[in-house]
């Protein structure tokens, strides 16, 4: 049986048509007959449907037989079946034009006998077309059985792949958004998607988590229905590893909150539960916290978030390690281990090694335009809540300082906290006071940046190149600049202590005053 469907071919065959006639469309005789109706009334247009075979004596053409070439046309624009036609009653012949039409949409035009009934046509061929759908719906029912007893006994998503595959006989993917293979049949079979190729949406709880992708493009009324029972069956496995995803997120993430919340006191219950939580307690971490102009929303679907989590799962997979990604805060905290090497050859100079997330993260930013990110010093799993608050001071005190850059590690501001933490604020005061007052005072009056100028000098070791590239001005400028600030401070910049004094005050001048 063919399971594509039931053909205007097979329909000739079948007894009740022995002494039909094909008058023309001999190229569209494999169109499929999905529906057979009566045609006596002039506007057939406005029901005609795809798979439909046309009953006719033209009795509603008679005086009007051009309607029956753009019935023709009708036919091919929805993809019909054919025209059975019985002229002589009502029509002297059939008409060239409809012929011609017939030919060229490679619909085909039947001459029933003058004495045939309907009823016997339609009886026969309805017999034909309900025998092909039975067939279908029991084969429906064994795939269904087949690849839900595969999802019911948990045997994975590849197991469902080579069962779909070898049904439908074509090797297949199932991709997720991002273009990853989650799976393939044959295993490993390199993906590529071509022209060739069809694929549907798999989706789970009304998002579009991937696609099913097959490599047969020619695919009958059976294969179309496995796909669908496939689809399914794809998206209740995908739906079980969302939901396994989900839990151990929502523990995992319970876990860290209470690591950011407050320091560790039992250090062995800690390891004990990252342990339970595929933390390996030897893995060395790094926590940064994003944070942008708007507070960041655990439903937030935006694309920065889709590049963030994209980006920490694919290189999570390449250092064999589990990260984490936590919105708290309205900020994004991100909990980042790598694996402590324990290897003599592997120094840092190692082209093998990993670098730093941090120095990972510092190189994604092109592309992610407004955020901000402080990281912590590294640290043990444990120490997570002091890694977080540095990471926390980093990005406040380091995007304050210098609104340029994206990324700020504790470590360039760490002093800075220290001696604000730990120093008199008065004290302090009259300090700054005394030695940028004047400064400070020329660029209120004056609307000049020299207060600014002179902390981007110092704090890239005296460099006029990336002073001039961090204020976006000329390196002569910054030269001119630097030339004045001499002068109105009259401080001698080459000495070590004045420009160590100058940094710190500049820099304690502008987080008062940003």
């Amino acid at each position: 049986m063919n399971l594509k469907g039931f053909t205007v071919r097979e329909m000739l065959k079948l007894p009740v048509m022995e002494h039909a006639t094909l008058i023309s469309g001999e190229d569209g005789l494999d169109r499929i007959v999905q529906y057979i109706d009566i045609w006596e009334v002039p506007d057939i247009g406005n029901w005609l449907r795809e798979g439909e075979m046309v009953l006719t004596t033209g009795y509603s053409t008679r005086n009007n037989p051009s309607l029956l070439a753009e019935m023709v046309e009708q036919l091919a624009k929805v993809n019909g079946a054919g025209v059975a036609i019985k002229p002589e009653r009502f029509i002297p012949h059939i008409p060239q034009e409809m012929i011609d039409k017939s030919n060229l949409y490679h619909v085909p035009i039947i001459q029933l006998p003058i004495g045939m009934a309907y009823i016997d046509i339609t009886y026969h061929v309805m017999e034909q077309i309900l025998n092909r759908q039975a067939v279908l719906l029991k084969r429906s029912e064994e795939v269904n059985r087949a690849l839900t007893g595969l999802v019911l006994n948990n045997r994975g998503m590849q197991v469902v792949a080579d069962k779909v595959s070898e049904l439908i006989g074509s090797p297949i993917w199932v991709v997720d958004q991002a273009g990853e293979v989650i799976a393939s049949s044959p295993k490993g079979y390199p993906y590529r998607s071509s022209k060739d190729s069809r694929q549907w949406e798999v989706n789970v709880d009304n998002k579009i988590l991937g696609k099913f992708v097959v490599e047969k493009r020619e695919l009958d009324e059976f294969d179309l229905m496995m796909i669908e029972q496939a689809r399914l069956v794809f998206s209740l496995e995908l739906m079980r590893d969302k939901i396994a995803v989900d839990t151990e997120n929502r523990l995992r993430g319970t876990f860290f909150e209470e690591l950011i919340l407050n320091p560790v006191a039992d250090k062995r219950l800690i390891a004990s539960r990252g342990r339970q939580l595929g933390l390996a307690p030897e893995w060395s971490w790094e926590v940064a916290v994003i944070e942008t102009d708007d507070p960041i929303y655990t439903e937030d679907e935006s694309a920065v978030m889709a590049a963030i989590q994209s980006f920490i799962s694919k290189e999570s997979v390449i250092r064999k390690v589990r990260s984490h990604l936590q919105i708290y805060g309205g900020k994004i905290v991100l909990f980042l281990p790598s694996i402590k090497s324990t290897s003599a050859d592997n120094h840092p100079e190692d082209p093998d090694r990993p670098l730093l997330w941090s120095d990972e993260l510092h190189l994604q930013l092109q592309s992610w335009e407004s955020v901000r990110i402080g990281i912590g010093r590294p640290c043990s799993l444990y120490e997570a809540h002091r890694s977080y608050n540095e990471a926390r001071t980093a990005v406040s005190i380091g995007f304050r300082l210098n609104r340029g850059r994206q990324l700020f590690k504790y470590t360039e501001v760490e002093m800075i906290q220290l001696l604000l933490e730990t120093t008199d604020p008065a004290r302090l005061n009259r300090f700054v006071e005394e030695k940028i007052g004047k400064l400070a005072e020329h660029d209120h009056a004056s609307g000049t940046n020299y207060l600014s100028t002179l902390y981007h000098y110092l704090a890239t070791g005296g460099s006029l190149n990336e002073t001039s590239k961090r204020m976006y001005i000329h390196r002569n400028s910054v030269n001119y600049r630097i030339d004045r600030i001499k002068t109105i401070t009259g401080f001698d910049l080459s000495s070590a202590q004045i420009r160590y004094e100058l940094y710190l005050c500049s820099a304690f001048y502008l987080l008062n005053h940003s």
